[in-house]
């Protein structure tokens, strides 16, 4: 017995999780009701075959699939075909932007109900939304109707085709694979598809020979699937002199890149094997492609051209360093690394091309601190290149830094979470570390933040102190305020603080007693925390009086 669309949505949902989910936490994550995850629980138990142990979620626990478990899902996801599968609103939506933004006909209601088989009233109120969210979208694209053409996306040239990147970058990395099939097939490019894909594959180690480039290996997947597409949006668009000049005029500094020589190579193998011509714009784009995909290898990360963007970086080395708990283990290294990754990084940011990262969650949970000193850090980088880095970004900027760094004690040893917050501006802030350090050696400070930086990242944090130099400053972690330049008083509260036998400084022993205790009453984990915290703040508040009143 196979599952029908309904189901689908959930099934990826477990097959994905690496931790025990509750039921209320898948709810919240796929936006549907506790009841209805149940119903679809139902289902896929009465599909599954009788060998396989059913899906029952553990009281306060939640629910996480064993091996067996997993084998057997993936086999029901995979009977679900392009002819049972029923789209649900996301993904008409999404066909039919896309159906109009390639299209080379004139678009019609008709044609529409034809492509994703429902009513005209459903069509009309799927399009009613498609205008909300256009409205909503960074990329300023308009719905809009002709009598020549029917439905039209109407935009700035590049950014329609930025939008359409954006659009198919999205329905490759989320989509469930009868959808993708719906798609191939709907659209009518499969032949390009796979003409495209077995040039590109052909050819990619002597792209790599041009480029003196190793480009990942998921990216070059990304480009087979995404190429004909955009270039079919951009044929599409029928441009004039006046706006092919003005591109050609934008892509003129990508022609200087060795990307550019590796495009137009494989151009020409397009057009001598496949007879599939590129005009000089499309390179240009293959070109922009190629420069933003992320890079393995790269010979040319120390080359003079980017004498400025490793200045910044060795900057930034240094100074995460001087903001974390973290040692960098080979600088140099850790330097190359980064070049080559932010050389891509820069050219999608110039050129709006959409990424994410599938580990961002799994990086945010399981390295926190990590994740919180990197969003923190990197406004140096946004600064100095003018860029906003997303936290698909950040995630990235983890795992670089986070493969280059030692480890700053010995597993065995305990690491008391301390965080110095202060807005008296850097050079109070390096002072303050300077004495903290000074009269707590063996302490292990984690990092120095102004107010708006501790906010933006507390709820990633695990603190078991923060010191602060503001007053007024309210946050659920126990807090000292001290003076920016530390007075006695504020030495004998912090060593105190330290040494007392609690919660804080005993390590976690009674954190995990106060979990212990709470589980039963409390579901969700973010409560958990909350809760936990305030009796923690509590706990310290009281040590701190009765340290006061005995002194």
């Amino acid at each position: 017995m196979a599952i029908d669309h309904s189901s689908s949505a959930l099934l990826q949902h477990l097959l994905h999780l690496t931790a025990p989910e509750t039921i209320s936490d898948i709810a919240k994550n796929l936006g549907q009701s506790r009841r209805k995850i149940y119903y679809h629980l139902d289902k896929i138990n009465e599909a599954l075959p009788d060998q396989t142990a059913p899906l029952v979620p553990r009281s306060r626990i939640g629910l996480l699939l064993n091996q067996e478990q997993k084998e057997a899902c993936q086999q029901l996801l995979d009977r679900i075909d392009s002819y049972t599968y029923v789209l649900n609103s996301q993904e008409r939506i999404q066909l039919l932007t896309l159906y109009i933004a390639i299209s080379t006909e004139r678009v019609t209601i008709e044609k529409m109900q034809q492509l994703i088989e429902v009513s005209r009233n459903t069509v009309l109120s799927d399009l009613s939304e498609m205008r909300r969210l256009l409205r909503l979208d960074q990329f300023r694209l308009t719905l809009t109707t002709t009598k020549s053409q029917g439905y039209v996306l109407r935009a700035q040239p590049f950014s329609k085709v930025q939008y359409v990147y954006h659009l198919l970058y999205s329905i490759f990395s989320d989509g469930a694979a009868p959808f993708l099939s719906i798609v191939k097939e709907k659209l009518n490019l499969e032949n390009l598809l796979d003409d495209f894909g077995q040039i590109a594959r052909q050819e990619w180690p002597q792209l790599e020979k041009i480029v003196g480039k190793r480009i990942n290996r998921q990216e070059l997947t990304s480009l087979t699937q995404i190429l004909p597409y955009l270039l079919q949006t951009y044929r599409n668009m029928n441009l004039d002199l006046e706006q092919t000049e003005a591109l050609q005029a934008d892509f003129i500094q990508v022609h200087e890149r060795v990307e550019y020589q590796a495009a137009q190579h494989l151009a020409t193998c397009l057009a001598e094997e496949k007879g599939i011509i590129l005009d000089c714009l499309e390179v240009d784009i293959l070109t922009i492609l190629l420069l933003s995909y992320r890079k393995d290898v790269d010979m040319h990360a120390t080359s003079e051209d980017f004498i400025d963007l490793r200045a910044t970086l060795e900057h930034y080395i240094w100074y995460f360093q001087n903001q974390s708990k973290y040692i960098v283990g080979k600088p140099e290294e850790l330097l190359n690394q980064l070049t080559m990754h932010f050389k891509s990084l820069l050219f999608r940011k110039r050129y709006g091309i959409f990424s994410k990262n599938p580990l961002l969650e799994q990086i945010k949970s399981k390295y926190p601190d990590l994740f919180a000193y990197c969003r923190v850090t990197a406004s140096l980088l946004e600064e100095a290149w003018s860029i906003h880095l997303t936290e698909d970004d950040i995630a990235d900027l983890s795992i670089q830094m986070g493969g280059a760094l030692k480890t700053p004690l010995d597993k065995g040893e305990e690491i008391l979470h301390i965080y110095l917050v202060s807005d008296e501006g850097v050079a109070i802030q390096k002072m303050l570390l300077k004495q903290i350090q000074y009269h707590l050696p063996n302490e292990m400070i984690h990092a120095v933040f102004t107010t708006e930086q501790y906010r933006s990242v507390e709820d990633l944090l695990e603190v078991d102190l923060v010191i602060t130099t503001s007053e007024g400053f309210e946050v659920e972690a126990p807090t000292l305020q001290v003076s920016p330049i530390l007075e006695s008083r504020d030495i004998y509260r912090i060593q105190q603080f330290i040494q007392d036998p609690g919660p804080f400084s005993s390590g976690m022993e009674l954190r995990q007693q106060l979990e212990k205790l709470l589980t039963p009453y409390v579901s969700s984990p973010e409560e958990m925390k909350h809760l936990r915290y305030r009796i923690e703040k509590l706990y310290g508040q009281r040590m701190v009086l009765s340290q006061s009143e005995e002194g």
